[in-house]
Parts: C-alpha cells; sequence; structure tokens
C-alpha cells in the first residue's frame, strides 16, 4: 500500500500534526512521499525500539495504528509503518 505525502497530509493527519510528528526527523520535501509497510511484530519489539531502528516518530506509529501511549503490542500484530521515499 502506498500513500502519497500529500495525501497523508490531507487524509490522516493535519498539516500541525504533521509538522509537529516530524520535528526533530528527516523531513520529506515535495518530492518524496511515504510508503506504508506492514510490519510483523517480533518478540520484545517495543512501539520506542520501533521509532528509533525505523527513525519514525513514536507518536506517528501510535497514530497510523490507532495505539494509545503505553499500548502493549504482541508478537505477531501486523503494525503499519511509514517509509520516506524520494
Amino acid at each position: 500500500m502506498s500513500i502519497s505525502y500529500h495525501e497523508l497530509k490531507d487524509r490522516i493527519l493535519s498539516e500541525t500534526e504533521l509538522a509537529a510528528l516530524l520535528k526533530g526527523f528527516a523531513s520529506p520535501t515535495a518530492a518524496s512521499g511515504w510508503t506504508i509497510v506492514k510490519y510483523v511484530v517480533r518478540d520484545g519489539d517495543t512501539i520506542d525500539d520501533l521509532s528509533a531502528r525505523f527513525k519514525i516518530p513514536r507518536s506517528l506509529i501510535l497514530k497510523l495504528n490507532a495505539l494509545s501511549p503505553g499500548s502493549p503490542i504482541k508478537q505477531g500484530e501486523v503494525l503499519l509503518l511509514p517509509e520516506f521515499y524520494t
């Protein structure tokens, strides 16, 4: 499944939310986009680990997967994670 930067901005997050979530992370340009990938949770994974490993804001992982802070994730669960591409 693929979604453009503009679709992400317009359909999932407001421009303010997107700017806040991406603060401190690599910012996409107008020519870049997003690919949403399915990630199968492994034993021991945490949202914080995935955020650091894939360089994705923790809050964006939570928002895309309708999780609340502190929600546990379980081995075998499928999460949607964004990937930047140019």
